[in-house]
């Protein structure tokens, strides 16, 4: 054996020897310390914890609707007749009482001359019946007869004067002329429309209210509506149905908006938002829910004991970013960050961020 491997070899087993020596020489009872305080943080999961409180919240039920003009009807025919004129163009506003449409004249006019000379003849008749009656020349019964037949013949002439009237179909209330359902030249029978005319002011939002939510929403409250146009309104819960559709199950309301100038049209969808009664509430971010093993929603918070806790939670809202929720303590510290990762009853540390959201 060379010089060289002999130096290389008793510098290899010093260097055994001195690591040997550092084992057995080290403190056992510190050791065993580090040991226990190293395994205590390792088991505490560390997570980001936020402080939140409660505040009054005037939650709101979100519906699905669409306005609906406030009353529409088909202007019919009381007598048969030829139209002869339709005076309102389509989309023309009409006030109640206007002429829409006007048939023929035929024999009426007629008739009521005949009526009107007949009712004379009655009058005087009568009035002759009066003075035999006063000088002894008649009694009382032909004289009560004459009376009659002269009450029956004004009657017919109220009923000529009615029935010539009739040929003018008016506009039973102030709206818009919707749509003309017959040209000059149709024959229309009594009963027959002639056009349809439409109340847009005031406008109604209509929408379906779930089994779940009718029992939360009251008359008289003002609500929100949001149309798809942009437009952004506001109008008195004037209705409530007491019965739900059966195929839906579901309980119609309406809220009624002004619309003075007639710029809201039937048929826009729109989203209603409608008050209920006032409840405390938190506001917290969305990413801080998550479900439990029963797959229920709510939030972990951190109890008194340092602890992560589990609570069932009810969603009531959204604000820009974050959404109201009800079922917490007035204050409660929320795990923000890493609550998919604690369970419930374990011990955890946290980092406590900035409230505000």
């Amino acid at each position: 054996m060379n010089r060289t491997v002999k130096v290389a070899l008793m510098t290899f087993g010093f260097l055994v020897l001195w690591m040997f020596s550092g084992i057995f020489s080290k403190d056992e009872s510190g050791s065993i310390e580090k040991i226990e305080i190293t395994s205590e943080q390792t088991n505490a999961t560390l997570v980001r914890a936020r402080q939140f409180e409660a505040v009054a919240k005037l939650p709101f039920v979100v519906l699905r609707g669409r306005t609906e003009a406030e009353r529409e009807v088909l202007i019919s025919a009381e007598t048969t007749g030829i139209i002869e004129e339709i005076y309102p163009d389509k989309g023309d506003f009409v006030f109640k009482g206007e002429i829409i449409c006007r048939q023929s004249v035929d024999a009426r006019e007629a008739k009521l001359d005949e009526a009107n000379a007949l009712m004379k003849q009655r009058d005087l008749e009568w009035q002759a019946s009066k003075t035999l009656v006063e000088k002894g020349y008649r009694s009382q019964t032909q004289a009560a007869a004459s009376q009659a037949a002269y009450d029956a013949s004004k009657a017919l002439v109220k009923q000529m004067e009615e029935e010539l009237d009739n040929i003018n179909i008016r506009a039973p209330f102030d709206g818009i002329f919707n749509e003309k359902l017959v040209e000059i030249g149709d024959f229309l029978p009594i009963g027959k429309p002639c056009g349809r005319v439409v109340d847009y002011n005031p406008i109604k939002v209509t929408a379906e209210v779930s089994e779940k939510d009718i029992s939360n929403i009251k008359k008289g409250v003002t609500g929100e509506v949001k149309l798809s146009t942009g437009q952004n309104l506001r109008g008195l819960v004037n209705f409530i149905s007491h019965t739900a559709n059966a195929a839906t199950r579901t309980f119609r309301i309406e809220i009624e908006v002004p619309n003075e100038n007639y710029e809201l049209k039937d048929g826009i969808t729109a989203e209603l938002f409608i008050p209920t009664a006032e409840v405390k509430g938190h506001l917290i971010p969305p990413s801080s829910l998550t479900l439990n093993e029963e797959g229920l929603v709510g939030v972990r918070h951190i109890d008194q004991e340092g602890r992560a806790k589990f609570s069932k939670v009810t969603i009531i809202g959204d604000e820009g970013e974050s959404v109201w929720i009800t079922g917490l303590p007035e204050k409660v510290l929320i795990i923000v960050v890493g609550h998919e990762f604690v369970s419930n009853g374990e011990k955890i540390k946290y980092r406590l961020e900035d409230s505000k959201i």
